[in-house]
């Protein structure tokens, strides 16, 4: 386990990476937990992490008029669509003033680099309608030294695409990221795909001096926040360089309580059931708070869980696959 950060001002471990968590762990003032304000952070639009430029197509990324693969699409965007058993858009369920708050600590941690969520197109077959996929989580400063953390790092996942059909685009609308595609025109196709309850994703980020943002104590599973049977849908634009979607995953409640986090500037001591993980860390489930379970994912995993849904946008990395972390 990697030693806790102590500065106190660093950004704190955060809930929730695809999706549900990053930020770093904080100081050892005496302080406790705290919720960040809506003003803390960035606005959580589809401008608030526009801090990249987008990458133009080069001899590197086409040829012939045709995309070369792998091609490596890093998320600048979130929004919450659905969290638990109500939505994240500030209306009236107990959990929304939590959607708003992660929402505008992700766009910090986006614009920081703390939250890397990185999904890899290695390859497609536009006749057949098929394409290949790997998640991971990345770790960097930028957008050219990103590589991939190794326990997040999936085995390829085979996904359907039709290049004729253009399901969702950007949108600049203040608390969304994307929005269903008014027309094809300027857009690509779409990628979609659906995993199991039984494939798990695991979502999370680490800081680029090691230290985690989520922790199983004692060990026995990545420190990552897991996802199952995850839904989604990627539109791609005409040039291949940005991505707009959407993409649902359930979240096991055993698992949230077995897997420690902290909201905002995480600082003090470790609660009693999170030994020798960060500072400041606490069960996930008890930072969903008011969230209640949702009987959609709760019958998918045969268990009590969590529906997950976000909104996203991606842009192209200059990288096209990132290797791991170490490597």
């Amino acid at each position: 386990m990697t030693a806790s950060i102590t500065s106190g001002v660093r950004r704190g471990c955060v809930l929730v990476g695809v999706l549900l968590g990053s930020g770093a762990c904080g100081g050892d003032d005496g302080g406790t937990n705290v919720l960040p304000t809506a003003s803390a952070s960035g606005s959580g639009d589809a401008t608030a992490s526009g801090s990249e430029t987008a990458v133009e197509p080069t001899a590197d990324t086409t040829a012939g008029g045709e995309v070369m693969f792998p091609a490596t699409y890093r998320f600048d965007c979130i929004d919450i669509v659905q969290i638990g058993d109500g939505d994240g858009d500030g209306q009236p369920d107990g959990e929304a003033i939590q959607g708003v708050l992660l929402e505008n600590t992700w766009a910090a941690d986006i614009d920081a680099y703390k939250l890397n969520i990185m999904l890899t197109v290695t390859s497609r077959d536009d006749a057949a309608g098929s394409a290949e996929l790997r998640i991971g989580s990345g770790i960097g400063t930028d957008a050219s030294d990103l590589c991939t953390e190794a326990t997040t790092a999936s085995d390829p996942r085979m996904a359907g695409f039709d290049a004729a059909v253009s399901q969702w685009q950007p949108t600049g609308a203040s608390g969304t990221c994307s929005e269903p595609a008014a027309s094809s025109d300027g857009l690509g196709g779409t990628y979609s795909f659906e995993l199991g309850a039984g494939d798990t994703v695991h979502i999370y980020a680490e800081d680029d001096d090691g230290t985690v943002f989520n922790c199983v104590p004692g060990g026995g599973a990545p420190d990552a926040v897991p996802l199952h049977a995850i839904v989604a849908t990627v539109t791609v634009d005409a040039n291949e360089q940005r991505a707009a979607g959407q993409l649902t995953g359930c979240l096991v409640a055993s698992e949230a309580q077995a897997l420690c986090s902290c909201l905002g500037e995480c600082s003090g001591s470790a609660h009693a059931d999170c030994g020798g993980c960060p500072d400041g860390s606490v069960p996930l489930a008890q930072l969903l708070g008011g969230v209640g379970p949702t009987d959609n994912c709760t019958s998918i995993m045969g268990e009590t869980a969590y529906d997950l849904t976000v909104g996203f946008t991606s842009r192209r990395l200059p990288v096209d696959d990132p290797m791991l972390c170490g490597g």
